[in-house]
């Protein structure tokens, strides 16, 4: 099952997202987009969920449309944006994202996946920051999805979390596609780094060869010193 763009451009009114973007992700990859602030990401991933449609070029999701791919259930995703009932808790949260994938997996499978337990009868308007992200990643997960978005997955989550969200996400064995600004993050979890730079794909490869591209160095220093 192969998730693609080919030569996709998109555009905001005169703002140019992205310009003929191409790649291709064959199953079981994970692969970070990696760019500044406003390179495209974010665009990119609206693109795979089918939430946007390009201007030109097209897109592929598990070798069929981005609609019929999230339709199917198939894909599971966690955006920055998007808000929580905040007078619902935990559980009652996952229970819902349970049901409405088919009870895919149980809510306790995916309140554990999530490192959610101990939390599941709190409201969100009571969690941090972090404790909604990984809400948000326990609905993400409840489908069991083949394939998995992550926008800025670790946003507002510590070390320690970090570090458990990415284990939760390894374990299950799905696809994934993240988004991120941070090197670091990419160099450490993805198989493949795609980098995106004023809505172009300058590199495409595996983390280290990135890391080493001399040619990259000013899309380097922009994400190490979190430039737009």
């Amino acid at each position: 099952m192969e998730t693609s763009f080919d030569q996709v451009s998109y555009r905001y009114g005169p703002v140019q997202a992205l310009t003929e973007v191409t790649f291709t992700i064959p199953s079981g990859q994970t692969v970070a987009l990696l760019g500044a602030n406003g390179a495209g990401k974010s665009t990119a991933v609206d693109l795979l969920l089918g939430l946007k449609r390009p201007n030109t070029g097209k897109v592929t999701v598990l070798n069929g449309s981005p609609h019929e791919a999230v339709a199917n259930g198939r894909v599971g995703a966690m955006l920055q944006t998007g808000g929580l009932p905040t007078d619902s808790t935990v559980k009652e949260i996952v229970d819902l994202a349970c049901r409405l994938y088919g009870k895919r997996r149980t809510p306790k499978e995916v309140l554990d996946l999530a490192g959610l337990t101990e939390l599941q009868r709190r409201k969100v308007d009571a969690l941090s920051g972090g404790q909604a992200q990984r809400v948000r990643f326990a609905v993400a997960m409840a489908g069991r999805p083949e394939l998995l978005f992550l926008d800025e997955p670790t946003v507002a989550l510590d070390f320690k979390s970090r570090r458990q969200f990415w284990r939760a996400v390894k374990e299950d064995g799905n696809t994934v596609v993240f988004a991120t600004h941070h090197l670091d993050e990419a160099d450490e979890y993805a198989d493949r780094v795609i980098v995106i730079d004023q809505g172009r794909v300058i590199a495409d490869g595996p983390p280290k060869l990135i890391k080493g591209d001399t040619s990259l160095e000013h899309a380097l220093v922009k994400l190490t010193e979190g430039a737009e």
